[in-house]
């Protein structure tokens, strides 16, 4: 009998049963695809609507870096230093914002002999366009922007005056979000303001978004 238990309790892996495997049932199925389906649901606009508001808002950042910077080489320079937001006095998508040396003062950024204070790009999607109550100064030709003098001041309304008013550029997309940057002459402060589609106001709440 004892041999007989023996030969029953070590019995070779090989005749041993195999373990059957537990494969998953048509229920647990159902319950990971309708997770997978509500994730889906809340979370792709959610996720939309994020990129909305980051692809306007860092537009916007780069914007407000290139003034802060311009207004800081013309300190240092001792001299104008000109930034171009538009080259023409109407709605553009893409391309670039620069500023530079204006050495020769004629609001026209001529390499070699004008030094580039830097080139900040315009996403795709994102719409740069006049403020028609706030124009910007007129540099060179048509081109629109703003010009620091040497004491950090600037001209940045269409009057040409240094140092006093206002202008505007506005950041928008085909959602028809628009954030306005409004800039002050005698400081060189930028202003950062949404529009209120529905009151008609600028406001600086950024919380009136379109999608």
């Amino acid at each position: 009998m004892l041999e007989r238990m023996k030969s029953i309790l070590y019995k070779p892996m090989s005749l041993r049963r195999p373990r059957q495997k537990r494969g998953f049932t048509l229920v647990e199925i159902m319950v990971v695809v309708a997770i997978i389906g509500l994730i889906a649901v809340v979370g792709l606009p959610m996720m939309a609507r994020s990129v909305v508001r980051a692809r306007i808002l860092s537009q916007v950042g780069v914007l407000k870096q290139a003034v802060a910077m311009a207004r800081i080489r013309a300190l240092k320079q001792g001299g104008g230093v000109a930034v171009r937001f538009l080259t023409t006095n109407a709605a553009r998508e893409g391309g670039e914002v620069i500023a530079w040396v204006d050495g020769d003062g004629d609001g026209s950024y001529g390499p070699p002999t004008e030094i580039l204070v830097g080139r900040w790009p315009v996403k795709n999607n994102v719409i740069l366009k006049p403020d028609p109550a706030n124009a910007l100064f007129v540099l060179g030709g048509t081109a629109r922007g703003i010009l620091f003098v040497a004491n950090g001041a600037a001209a940045v309304s269409e009057t040409g005056s240094v140092g006093v008013g206002q202008g505007a550029i506005v950041v928008s997309d085909h959602h028809q979000n628009d954030v306005r940057l409004l800039i002050l002459g005698g400081t060189g402060t930028v202003v950062q303001e949404m529009w209120d589609a529905e009151s008609g106001v600028w406001s600086k709440e950024m919380r009136f978004w379109r999608y």
